[in-house]
């Protein structure tokens, strides 16, 4: 498909796309209730009529229908039922290989508006549709003033677009109202249409922690065919925002000062400022819900750096209050980064999956004595298991504790899992609507933590023997030897999570592979 097909099938999609906005009345079948459109296609920039130019629309059957102006730029629609209709206007001319495009216009046409007739009386070609040659030129330069030092500066990298005031233009190459400056400021855009209703836009600007704006200016008649220089245009300051000019850069914190979403929870903080400061008199306050974290500030040259041993809280704002002095002036600086301008940390440690959640294929909803608890966590945990702290699990019968006075499970690591198997005292003493939880703050290799970490579950209750006798028998047999295996049945060890197959080292809780069976009265 060449370029004039495409233009072609470009002009029915745009007449199809503004179809479902047209509406006729219930009159539209009568042969009666019909009307006519037409007018006449010019050249905007010329004024010269424009021959072959082509409207589409739909016919009185809804089909998608066109017609052609004549060597006088004028048509005639006829035969339309009585409401309203929408026409879309295309033209482009072919000079050897060159082919020169316009712009298309889609307009809604009301036949109380276009005639006051019916019955085929032909309305005044009173209507005219211009079209502009989408080879026109404009060209710029930004700049802004440095209120420092007095210098202007040529305005890089900034992005620029351009809008239409006209409702009915429609642009088929969108990417000729974009651009962004060079290195020297200077803007160009090509293939625009040579008229007038265009309008610059430009995004805010930042230069050393000022913000300065372009508000959108309408610009001049565009000539066909050629380029139109608007020449050097300035930036002004935004004054409504304050501006915390002291600071030039961070890594929590963009060039407006909006600080950071999803922040590693490791990460040390900078702050550059315009001049160097004193490592003296310096003091550094970082909070987190009124809570104060400890850091250590560093400082080197004319940067901030806020050293901190343990990780920051996870899915956290961070507000940072600091005062310095400057070197070179001994003035002071207190700044607050807070509101918009803390940043915010990423997740941290967290848990991935566990056999306890009903969102894992293993699920368990209730234990036995041979199965394993386990989560397996987002980065390597340290295999120290005595790091672990167990805290108090509400709203089970029995909490679990890995270490400490109170311990009640085995607990160990492998790779990014955490295994917990509690005691078989646990399971002895348990009766119906039993529940075991745990409550950790537990720690990776790399520094993070998952503080108040929960899992929950129910515990397995045996099945009751139908013999008084044998239960008995079976309780004699249980206790004349720590050795004798409970009396009740366990539901299967879950298997490890899937990147942690290996076995486990030799001090560590082996899983169950199988399922044990109540022991029969016979066999007690």
């Amino acid at each position: 498909m060449n370029i004039k097909d495409w233009f072609v099938v470009v002009a029915i999609l745009l007449t199809t796309s503004f179809f479902s906005a047209c509406s006729v009345t219930d009159s539209e079948n009568s042969e009666y209730s019909k009307w006519t459109f037409s007018g006449m296609v010019i050249d905007a920039s010329t004024g010269l009529a424009l021959e072959g130019a082509i409207i589409t629309y739909l016919d009185t059957d809804g089909d998608i229908d066109t017609a052609k102006t004549d060597e006088n730029g004028n048509f005639f629609i006829s035969n339309l039922p009585y409401g309203s209709r929408t026409f879309t206007f295309n033209y482009f001319s072919v000079n050897k290989k060159d082919t020169l495009f316009y712009t298309p216009k889609v307009f809604d046409v009301s036949s109380t508006n276009e005639s006051s007739h019916m019955e085929g009386v032909v309305a005044s070609a009173s209507t005219v549709i211009r079209l502009s040659p989408l080879n026109a030129t404009i060209k710029g330069e930004l700049y802004i003033n440095d209120p420092n030092s007095g210098k202007k500066v040529p305005v890089s990298g900034l992005s620029l677009s351009l809008s239409h005031i006209d409702s009915s233009y429609v642009n088929i190459f969108p990417k000729s109202f974009s651009t962004k400056t060079d290195s020297l400021g200077k803007f160009t855009f090509k293939n625009l249409p040579a008229d007038t209703g265009l309008v610059l836009n430009v995004t805010n600007y930042t230069y050393k922690n000022i913000r300065y704006q372009f508000y959108g200016v309408a610009l001049p008649k565009l000539i066909a065919g050629g380029t139109r220089d608007i020449g050097r245009a300035y930036l002004v300051q935004d004054t409504l925002i304050p501006q915390q000019q002291k600071i030039i850069a961070s890594n929590v914190m963009d060039n407006n000062m909006i600080g950071y979403g999803s922040v590693s929870t490791l990460a040390k903080p900078y702050y550059v400022f315009a001049q160097k400061i004193h490592s003296s008199n310096l003091t550094v306050e970082v909070s987190v819900d009124t809570n104060k974290l400890y850091v250590k500030p560093v400082v080197k040259g004319d940067t901030l750096f806020l050293e901190h041993d343990k990780a920051f809280p996870a899915e956290k704002k961070i507000v940072v209050s600091l005062t310095a002095y400057e070197k070179k002036s001994n003035e002071r600086i207190q700044i607050t980064f807070s509101g918009d301008s803390a940043f915010t940390t990423d997740r941290g440690l967290y848990a991935v999956t566990s056999n306890v959640w009903p969102t894992n294929s293993k699920f368990k909803a209730t234990f036995g004595i041979e199965d394993t608890m386990w989560v397996k966590f987002s980065e390597e945990l340290d295999k120290n298991t005595d790091r672990i702290q167990w805290n108090y699990c509400s709203g089970v019968t029995r909490t679990l504790y890995g270490n400490g006075f109170y311990a009640n499970a085995k607990a160990w690591v492998h790779k990014d899992t955490l295994f917990v198997k509690m005691d078989e005292k646990i399971l002895l003493e348990r009766t119906q609507g039993d529940s075991t939880g745990l409550n950790i703050t537990v720690y990776a290799k790399n520094g993070l933590y998952a503080e108040d970490f929960e899992l929950r579950t129910e515990l397995v209750v045996p099945p009751q023997s139908s013999s008084s006798s044998d239960a008995t028998s079976s309780s004699s047999a249980a206790s004349s030897s720590s050795e004798a295996e409970p009396e009740f049945s366990s539901s299967s060890a879950l298997e490890l999570p899937d990147e942690g197959q290996e076995s486990s080292s030799s001090n560590e809780p082996e899983e169950s592979s199988s399922s044990s069976t109540p022991e029969s009265s016979s066999a007690a």
